[in-house]
């Protein structure tokens, strides 16, 4: 399962706590003051933001960046230990299912009335993606902007047109999503077995919060208040999802995914569809075959998208430092650089429709199913509430059902009194 999806589940890495040569709070000259930042990613975003940060300072002489970038480990983990220290960065990443544990906790600085100052024009962003980042004390999505959103990632359909062409199945529509009956008519067109033996899989483990919410489900009433993933279209939706690899073998099983994730089936021509968002772009780049997007299975165009916001430490003593930083980053500039590279789509909806992020002439062909999708899909149920312990049950919970020991309708009505306890326990102000 993957988890703010995005990418947060991915991230991680070293972060010196209470260093004395990246406190961000040590003056370098006179009139000039040193902030730190702290992010993840490849070794490619490691150097567009070491370039972003090198033209900030220029733009801005009497602002220092110290850049801890973070490649590999547990990035929330280390940054819960700082945060709970009292020392940490001016500037860092704010994962969207992170945000409202740390905003709950006071550890955010809310940056409304800087954003309303400055050059940023939020009419021209996404608004699933500023939404994530608001909040107003008691549930997220309305109240206060705490952070920008560096990045917003939806989820869509990838697939290899190579194989597709070799098995004679049509290409999915750029502009129509697939109903759940095409989506496995297609993948088992696409599955090959032999003597019990799966050598190629129509499609990859779909993510579930997708497949509800495209599929016209839901996991929270309108209030926030109850668990309402036990009703049709959610029990529906995630039953043909489990049926997917246990009744249909058209998707692999864990253990099939043991020696090579998704992703590395899709790259070597062992799955002819997955699921994923536009970070994969760049590497998918380098294949040797020919490959596109296409919409999520469901009702128009509903599903999920991941998020990584800018925030401001809520205890910086350098405020309009950090906030010019993150108005560069989550700005124009910063935007324009990042989509430049494939792997983003940017927060202004006008740069979206450019050849800054469709860069026609290379993959995907249909980038605009990106712009499409963004348009419509929502954050993830993790990023709904500040206390997420709900949404863990869940995951957690619906294991048997993927195991196939126990039907989705079974599962969920199990797990319904539980998760109504759960919110109602870690999210005390919403009931007040």
């Amino acid at each position: 399962m993957l988890v703010s999806l995005s990418l947060a589940m991915m991230i991680g890495g070293l972060i010196g706590c209470g260093s004395k040569e990246s406190s961000g709070n040590t003056p370098v000259a006179d009139g000039q003051v040193t902030i730190q930042f702290a992010g993840w990613g490849d070794p490619s975003e490691k150097e567009v933001f070491t370039n972003l940060i090198k033209s900030f300072e220029e733009k801005n002489p009497t602002i220092k960046v110290n850049y801890l970038h973070i490649p590999s480990g547990d990035y929330v983990g280390k940054m819960n230990t700082i945060l709970a220290g009292g020392d940490a960065p001016d500037v860092f990443y704010v994962p969207d299912g992170d945000f409202g544990r740390w905003v709950s906790q006071d550890l955010i600085m809310p940056i409304d009335d800087m954003v309303k100052n400055s050059n940023i024009d939020t009419a021209d962003m996404w608004e699933s993606g500023l939404s994530r980042y608001r909040y107003d004390g008691s549930a997220i999505g309305q109240g206060k902007l705490y952070a920008l959103p560096k990045d917003i990632g939806p989820h869509v359909l990838f697939y290899n047109k190579d194989l597709f062409t070799k098995m004679n199945v049509p290409f999915p529509s750029a502009e129509t999503p697939m109903t759940m009956e095409q989506l496995l008519d297609t993948a088992q067109k696409l599955t090959i077995s032999k003597n019990g033996k799966t050598t190629q899989y129509g499609m990859g483990p779909v993510w579930w919060e997708d497949f509800v919410l495209a599929n016209g489900g839901k996991f929270l009433s309108d209030n926030k208040q109850e668990f309402v993933g036990n009703s049709e279209e959610t029990v529906h939706a995630l039953q043909f999802a489990a049926d997917l690899t246990n009744k249909y073998g058209v998707v692999p099983s864990s253990a099939a995914l043991k020696d090579l994730n998704d992703s590395e089936m899709f790259k070597t021509g062992k799955l002819a569809m997955m699921v994923t968002g536009r970070w994969m772009v760049p590497e998918f780049r380098k294949l040797g075959f020919d490959w596109d997007v296409a919409p999520l299975t469901g009702n128009d165009w509903g599903g999920i998208s991941g998020s990584v916001g800018l925030g401001i430490y809520s205890k910086t003593k350098n405020v309009e430092a950090a906030y010019k930083l993150v108005e560069y980053l989550g700005g124009p500039e910063g935007q324009k650089e990042q989509s430049l590279m494939g792997f983003s789509i940017p927060s202004f909806k006008s740069m979206a429709s450019t050849d800054v992020f469709l860069q026609p002439g290379q993959k995907p062909e249909h980038a605009e199913v990106f712009i499409k999708a963004v348009e419509k899909e929502e954050a993830g149920p993790w990023t709904v509430l500040p206390n997420a312990k709900w949404y863990d049950l869940l995951s957690q919970g619906l294991a048997p059902m993927w195991e196939g020991k126990k039907s989705a309708a079974d599962v969920l009505n199990d797990l319904k009194p539980k998760i109504d306890a759960a919110i109602k326990e870690g999210n005390p102000a919403l009931f007040k």
